[in-house]
């Protein structure tokens, strides 16, 4: 429309790049131990920092993320460095308000796992119904030491469940809980 974006759109807005050269930042704080902080994923493995700026063509369909996963994914692994910066000044870095962004000056981000992803068939049909239909995701799922904080967590807290209990009622599934690995479908 020939406008310029609002700032808190701007931090939404992303580039229409690879999706697995991406660095991907949590909004909203959470509990680190007695500390608070945010987290982050950013490309380690030389593979997917090539990835990194590379731009998606316009006409890759609907499914254009989703099949660049794939693809990669069916002969390559991958490595991510899971960051992580402490809250060090409350005015700057809120956690009530998770359209800022905390400025890197004040806190470093702080590297503190590795994921590893390996090779594998990222999107079987077996494995998309099991996430579809049986899964859920909720941020309140977590260690005490690592609760959500701040409103736009706090207002997910109750979203999350009535989201998934309308699902499973409507597709006729009980939810699962995995708890091991090996329980997920190839």
């Amino acid at each position: 429309m020939g406008r310029p974006l609002p700032p808190a759109a701007e931090t939404l807005a992303a580039a229409n790049h690879h999706i697995l050269g991406e660095t991907f930042h949590s909004m909203a704080a959470l509990r680190y131990g007695d500390h608070v902080a945010k987290v982050s994923a950013a490309p380690r493995s030389a593979n997917v920092k090539a990835l990194t700026g590379r731009p998606v063509e316009k006409k890759a369909g609907g499914s254009a993320l989703r099949d660049l996963v794939v693809d990669f994914f069916a002969h390559n692994s991958a490595e991510y460095d899971i960051r992580a910066p402490l809250c060090t000044d409350i005015e700057r870095m809120p956690v009530e308000d998770a359209s800022v962004l905390w400025p890197e000056e004040l806190s470093p981000y702080e590297v503190v796992a590795v994921l590893h992803l390996p090779a594998q068939d990222a999107c079987s049909d077996a494995r998309r119904r099991y996430a579809d239909d049986l899964l859920s995701f909720s941020p309140w799922h977590a260690l005490e030491a690592h609760r959500p904080l701040g409103s736009i967590m706090r207002s997910r807290r109750a979203a999350y469940p009535a989201s998934s209990d309308f699902r499973h009622r409507f597709n006729g599934i009980e939810p699962q809980e995995p708890s091991d690995i090996k329980e997920l479908p190839a």
